[in-house]
């Protein structure tokens, strides 16, 4: 017994001593890893001396006598911190991500490459402004300093995978920007959507579940501030039936942005707010960066990989952002010849632009493939996401093209640039001119007291009143016609309120044109303007306290149902009386330590599945749910109703009702906790099902 005890605590104490040598050894390794703060570095590409200053959180201040030293040093400390960030970024959209990281990523190489961001971005390059190409040229030699400079000493995931980055060039910032376009495209996935639930279950059954806008909810300019020429409505009034649905890719992705000019601020000057709310991730999307030069003098957030601030302020103005929520592609349905090299068009073949690509993967053979293009746009078939997802759908089914605005020429970094460098409102503007996706709600204030507003996007002028299905391509009467002038677009300045404010709301009420039904909630943008008129004037620390405000105006309408459901019922359950009156008495702020935004978010999920997933089937469901806003803004509605044949579950004999469906889904929602939490209502604290957990894609 004392030997083995002895030979136990050796084998302990020998592998202590393993983990502690690994641990020093791992720290010393990861520790030359970090990025040098300190000290003088010589890079070759400069004009003159450059410094940058790093504060407690790391946050570089760049300090430049020539503007386009700023820009290179701007990439220098861009790949000081995020190299692997911006290398996996260029990667996904030159399809190369198989390159490193093997056969896994194959359909997101071909996804990427048929949509052709690359080689657009690569034809655009010619085309930039003078001003673009400098600031491009500038940064890409930054980058390629710092490659340069650290001579293979790069992060650990370059380690574990076995290369080190290819050099940078302009074209690579190019279409991390394209990228950012496709990650807020929303119409990529709708109107797919809704066009395979019309197949299933008919247009008069869908168009029951197609949500509709509240035209009594704040928009973002207001009606009687409205300016706008009169314009002819002709073919592009659009259909509000079929095109009214909100959402995002996935989840509740979408902004807050709010101006108040120095009636409605304490200190008298113009106080502005933004709090994107893009995909969870680390690292982040953007970096806080200063920049102090002779030409460029900015502060805000820069995204990796691109020379200029997106969100900001200069010395006269500052400028921040919410999403449209544009629907700004379209998709068609294209018949081929038996050949697959022509394509159908006003009863005339036409022959497809095809180009053999090929895709190089890690440690398996190369995948060559066709890319094919018709004077839309590209043939996605087999690659949108729907099809990655459940199992190539389409590509036996139907042949879908895709025209989106993105794939046009665009200068985005001159766009933003000429923002960066905007002293009032007028240079504002006219930078916004030609901006192009992802549309964006531009909220601005100025050191002359000024606030004002840009609906920047480029708008696809459409012949067709539903443009939420995916249209025949076998004729051009669904080709775009255009796009809407910029004068024509909704904009505002100093109004009378005092205040402006977006939450990816609706833009504003009876435009002539089509921006988009695609619009969040209106629960964000009530709670804003509540607290925007709440008081006559606002502090810097008022604002902090709105960012972190978890009221939800949505919960509130929501669980009036509930309790009206349940009314006067003798509840026997135990749990489940304990959550009818935790609801009744809940004040609908999304408070961490409470049971009750726990009870409401999983009776939520369990109604969403009881209304929609006996009709549509488990396929179709998720399709339907995953712009999430859809099902949100479509059940709001529908509690409104009490004879809607969705009530009704078509697999049971008996005709179910609001209530019941309402009842049953609360009772579905506790049995659910209980299962995970245990018994205890106290233990059904918000805090532990609403939770994230940031793995590393290595771990």
């Amino acid at each position: 017994m004392n030997r083995t005890l002895k030979i136990t605590l050796s084998l302990t104490a020998t592998l202590i001593v393993i983990l502690i040598a690994f641990g020093i050894i791992s720290y010393s390794v990861l520790k030359g890893k970090i990025p040098e703060y300190n000290g003088e570095q010589v890079v070759s590409g400069l004009i003159n001396d450059v410094h940058v200053y790093r504060d407690s959180f790391a946050v570089p201040y760049i300090i430049a006598e020539d503007e386009l030293d700023a820009a290179f040093a701007l990439g220098y400390v861009h790949a000081q911190e995020r190299l692997f960030q911006m290398d996996m970024i260029r990667r996904a959209g030159e399809g190369r991500l198989s390159e490193v990281l093997g056969s896994k990523t194959i359909p997101f190489d071909k996804m990427f490459r048929t949509l052709g961001l690359y080689k657009t971005v690569c034809r655009d390059y010619e085309k930039l402004n003078p001003l673009s190409k400098k600031y491009l040229d500038a940064y890409t030699k930054g980058v390629n300093a710092y490659i340069k400079k650290a001579d293979g000493n790069l992060t650990f995931e370059f380690d574990v995978l076995g290369y080190e980055p290819y050099p940078w060039k302009p074209e690579h910032s190019l279409v991390m920007a394209k990228l950012l376009a496709w990650e807020l495209n929303i119409s990529w996935w709708t109107d797919i959507a809704f066009s395979d639930l019309v197949q299933k279950l008919g247009v008069e059954k869908v168009a029951e579940i197609i949500p509709s806008f509240d035209e009594n909810a704040p928009t973002i300019i207001p009606s009687k501030l409205k300016k706008l020429a009169n314009v002819p409505l002709g073919l592009y009034q659009v259909d509000k039936k079929y095109r009214e649905f909100a959402g995002f890719v996935g989840t509740h992705i979408g902004s807050n942005n709010w101006v108040v000019n120095g009636k409605k601020s304490e200190s008298g000057s113009v106080l502005i707010a933004n709090d994107p709310h893009l995909a969870f991730q680390a690292p982040g999307k953007f970096m806080f960066t200063v920049i102090r030069s002779n030409g460029w003098n900015a502060e805000g957030f820069t995204a990796p990989g691109l020379p200029a601030f997106i969100i900001g302020k200069n010395q006269n103005i500052a400028w921040v952002l919410t999403n449209v929520m544009a629907d700004d592609s379209d998709f068609y349905v294209e018949t081929l010849d038996s050949t697959k090299t022509h394509y159908l068009l006003n009863d005339e073949w036409k022959e497809l632009d095809i180009e053999s690509d090929t895709i190089v993967v890690k440690d398996s053979a190369n995948v060559v493939f066709n890319v094919a293009k018709t004077h839309r746009g590209p043939i996605i078939s087999g690659i949108h996401p729907y099809d990655v997802l459940y199992k190539n759908k389409y590509q036996d089914e139907a042949t879908l093209s895709m025209r989106w605005t993105a794939l046009d020429f665009t200068d985005q970094v001159f766009t933003l640039l000429s923002v960066n460098k905007a002293k009032n409102w007028n240079d504002f503007t006219s930078a916004l001119e030609h901006f192009v996706a992802p549309g964006q709600n531009f909220v601005y204030g100025d050191d002359q007291g000024n606030i004002g507003y840009v609906c920047a996007v480029k708008l696809p002028l459409r012949s067709d009143n539903s443009p939420s299905m995916v249209y025949d391509g076998t004729t051009t009467e669904h080709d775009w016609k255009g796009f809407v002038p910029y004068s024509k677009m909704p904009k505002l300045f100093n109004p009378s309120q005092n205040y402006i404010a977006s939450a990816n709301n609706k833009t504003i009420k009876n435009f002539p044109y089509h921006i988009s039904n695609l619009w969040e909630p209106a629960s964000r943008i009530k709670r804003i303007t509540e607290l925007l008129t709440s008081k006559e004037t606002h502090s810097i620390e008022d604002f902090k306290k709105y960012q972190m405000d978890f009221f939800s105006f949505y919960a509130k309408d929501i669980t009036k149902y509930v309790v009206e459901a349940f009314g006067e019922d003798e509840i026997n359950d135990q749990n489940l009386k304990l959550a009818v009156d935790l609801l009744s008495k809940w004040d609908f702020v999304m408070d961490k330590q409470s049971q009750t935004p726990t009870i409401y978010a999983v009776f939520f999920q369990k109604l969403m599945e009881n209304i929609f997933l006996d009709e549509m089937g488990k396929e179709l469901f998720n399709e339907y749910i995953f712009v999430a806003n859809v099902p949100y803004r479509k059940i709001q509605e529908m509690l409104k109703e009490e004879n809607s044949s969705w009530w009704d579950n078509v697999k049971t004999e008996k005709v179910e009702t609001k209530s019941e469906i309402i009842k049953q889904s609360l009772i579905d929602a506790v049995r659910e906790l209980e299962e995970k939490f245990g018994d205890n209502v106290a233990d059904w604290q918000w805090r532990n099902l609403h939770s994230v957990t940031f793995a590393h894609p290595f771990s």
